[in-house]
Order: C-alpha cells, then structure tokens, then sequence
C-alpha cells in the first residue's frame, strides 16, 4: 500500500521500545549488574510525588535541567538510579539499546511508498548524539523531535500537536508506533491512529492493517 492509496499521510515511531529493543529488561539487567535492587527502587519511585510531571526525569525530558543535575538529584531520591544515566557508567543504559534493523528497513520502505515518517522520543539533550550514532535519523525522518530541544514530552497533547504540525499532516492521517500505554492513549486522544508495540513483527502487521483501510 502506497501512500496515495491511503488513508494515512504519515508514520510517526517512538525511539526506545519501537526503533530500539524493550529498555527495561535492559535497565533491570543492568541495574542488577551494578548491585542495585530494583525492588528497592521501584518502593522509593512509589514515595516520590504523585505529579509524573514534577519528576526529575520529566524535567530532564523536557530539557528544564541537564543531565548533570539530573545524576545529582537522582543520587539523593533514587539512589542507584543514577548508574542507567551516567555516561561514566559501565551500566550506561544509552550504548545498550539495540537498534532493531527491521524497524529502519520498514520506515526506509515507507519512504519509498511516499508516507511522510516521524521520529518522536522523549530523550535527553546530552544524550542525543549518542542516538545518532545507531540511529540514521537524518535519512530515514522528514521530522525528528526530541522532547529535551522542544520542552515539551509525551504524553502531552502539545507535543503531538507540534510533530503533526511540523509534518504538515493532521492528526486523523497520522499513524504512531509507540511503546507506553499513556503515549498510546494520549495521541488516541488528539485524534491519532496508534500502534502499541510489544513485538516488531505485530506491530508491523498491525500498522499494514492500518495503511490498507
């Protein structure tokens, strides 16, 4: 199905969970690896504030402190954490993220079939280079957003409405592929199509499904 013969106009991919491998068997993995008890972790993240939004890590998503500052804050609220996201790190999660190939070749083969493709991740500024490495984003994206350069992140309505914006699309004739439910349930909301990815294979197929409509 090509692009002229659809009902949709762009696809828009998440980068961690859909481009790449699943990261939390890879964080628990390397949390492990580094003597952190991840129960322990996930108690202490259940007595931080309830506002998703006021947390460290939204805030270094949304580019309002670095990444620095994020390691300082995180060693003191959630001691341990800060080893996923310290460069320094040999349990650095960033260089352990598979890239899953037949993710590029579908958003390269969608190209190819005239669907304009998104990039749009909740990441962090200093990290973003690292991500170029593995991820061709200059070829394969007509529009890559990075939550951390546009202080917004999902599941923020405003930051869907920016990457369509951008893209030139409207929320009806746009497909994402994501990997959080909130995400999923957010773009469903501002009146996108959606794809929540467990398995690539499926995903794929379910988003073929949606490309034939």
């Amino acid at each position: 199905m090509s692009a002229a013969d659809s009902g949709i106009d762009a696809v828009i991919f998440d980068w961690g969970g859909v481009i790449t491998v699943d990261p939390e068997p890879v964080a628990r993995r390397a949390l492990e690896a580094a003597g952190v008890r991840v129960e322990d972790l996930r108690r202490q993240r259940d007595e931080l504030p309830e506002d998703e939004e006021d947390l460290p890590f939204a805030r270094l998503e949304r580019g309002e402190i670095t990444l620095s500052s994020y390691l300082e804050i995180v060693a003191v609220v959630l001691p341990g954490s800060e080893v996923l996201w310290d460069p320094e790190s040999s349990h650095f999660l960033f260089p352990k993220l598979t890239v899953r190939p037949e993710v590029l070749d579908l958003i390269a083969d969608l190209q190819s079939r005239g669907f304009k493709t998104g990039l749009l991740t909740n990441n962090v500024a200093e990290t973003w280079p690292l991500l170029l490495e593995t991820t061709p984003v200059e070829e394969l994206f007509d529009v890559s957003v990075n939550s951390a350069f546009v202080g917004m992140r999902k599941p923020e309505h405003r930051i869907f409405h920016h990457t369509l914006e951008r893209l030139g699309v409207t929320a009806g004739r746009a497909v994402l592929l994501d990997d959080v439910d909130v995400n999923i349930t957010a773009a469903r909301a501002v009146g996108m199509h959606t794809v929540r990815v467990r398995r690539p294979g499926s995903a794929i197929d379910a988003l073929e499904g949606i490309l034939a409509r």
